[in-house]
């Protein structure tokens, strides 16, 4: 798979798929390729000024990039812990909504040990998902 790393307004959601791809599987890239990654998805660096503060061509730079996005989308196609996380996200938002629909029918000790359950639920998603369990 070839990508673009070019950061235009087309592929910005390309872009933070590999920023949330790198988050899931960053560690399985070299140190360059981290180094890298982290420039420009976390400190958001042009490909130039990666370049200048390399010492590497602006092609360089880009190949490095477009390397570690297929490394990633690779990890992703076998390991799937982006999807898995964004489907627990999805069903989180789901039960969050029924909860909203539904709190107001409940008595206060009930509704009470619900919100309890939901917070404890939350803390274990985040856990699993790499964040908040809403995001």
């Amino acid at each position: 798979m070839y990508l673009t790393v070019s950061g235009t307004p087309d592929n910005m959601g390309e872009v933070t798929r590999i920023g949330d791809l790198y988050d899931f599987y960053g560690a399985f890239l070299t140190n360059r390729q981290r180094e890298i990654m982290e420039m420009y998805h976390v400190e958001d660096w042009s490909l130039g000024e990666i370049a200048q503060s390399l010492q590497i061509s602006r092609q360089a730079v880009h190949d490095q990039l477009r390397r570690a996005a297929d490394q990633l989308e690779q990890y992703e196609a076998v390991l799937q812990l982006a999807s898995m996380a964004q489907r627990q996200r999805d069903a989180w938002q789901k039960v969050m909504l029924v909860w909203a629909k539904t709190e107001a029918l409940l008595a206060d000790d009930a509704k009470t040990r619900m919100e309890q359950a939901l917070r404890d639920f939350a803390e274990t998603l985040a856990g699993l998902t790499g964040g908040d369990a809403g995001a």
